[in-house]
């Protein structure tokens, strides 16, 4: 969860397989177990500027360790990118081209969910 000048909420925990490229289903043992809970954090806030899911195709171009998923600069300045892409005339055909992005060495699938709030953009108003 990225809340605009504030600190980060990384509510849910990497899953780092035993191998590159593993994957892993969510299956009905899994989520029984108590692995998953131990995976999963909330939280509550008066407010936030975007909830923010993704696969590892964006987070491993984006973040490149799980280290910079606490780090705020990470999350700014994707935040700066993606701002003009859900303001845009048409939010989910520039969220397909943006997701279109290059990256050397990322090349896996991409999907996100974005969760955001209009009220995110700062704007100005003049009165005369």
């Amino acid at each position: 969860m990225y809340r605009h000048g504030a600190e980060i909420k990384v509510l849910g925990k990497a899953d780092c397989g035993e191998f590159a490229g593993q994957t892993r289903f969510l299956d009905s043992a899994m989520l029984e177990s108590q692995e998953i809970m131990g995976r999963i954090r909330i939280t509550i806030v008066p407010d936030f500027t975007a909830l923010m899911v993704m696969t590892d195709g964006i987070t491993d171009a984006w973040f490149e360790t799980d280290a910079n998923f606490e780090r705020r600069e990470k999350w700014e300045l994707l935040w700066t990118e993606l701002q003009p892409v859900v303001e845009a005339a048409d939010p989910a055909a520039a969220l397909l081209d943006w997701l279109d992005f290059w990256s050397p060495g990322n090349h896996d699938d991409r999907t996100i969910a974005l969760l955001y709030s209009q009220q995110s953009s700062i704007t100005e108003e003049t009165t005369t």
